[in-house]
């Protein structure tokens, strides 16, 4: 009778590990899928703004929902409703800068 009960104390316990070990993947893909902006930069509604325009702006590699969405968390909005002069922090997303290769950039050239 020890036996079982000992078999099953042990069961429970990597049941439990099993569990707080899926918890914390679930926490760190939270964080990872969560988008990376440098900084955030006001922006005053003009007549005609929508959050659609606004973040067509500056959505630079992210989709417009995803971006939409972004914003909407950022300045607390409930819906897509915005109006002109109402300030906005719209994130500066992290860019990849992408220069042009110059001959010098290669170690073999084509000259030799």
């Amino acid at each position: 009778m020890n036996k079982i009960r000992i078999s099953s104390i042990q069961d429970m316990s990597y049941i439990i590990l099993f569990f707080i070990i899926v918890v914390f993947m679930l926490m760190s893909i939270k964080v990872s899928a969560q988008p990376k902006y440098e900084s955030l930069v006001e922006v005053e509604v003009s007549s005609g703004d929508t959050l659609w325009s606004i973040a067509t702006k500056y959505s630079e590699g992210m989709t417009i929902p995803s971006y939409i969405a972004l914003i909407k968390v950022e300045n607390n909005l409930k819906d897509h409703h915005i109006y002109p002069g109402q300030v906005l922090y719209v994130p500066q997303l992290n860019s990849i800068k992408v220069g042009t290769a110059n001959e010098s950039d290669y170690l073999l050239s084509s000259k030799y």
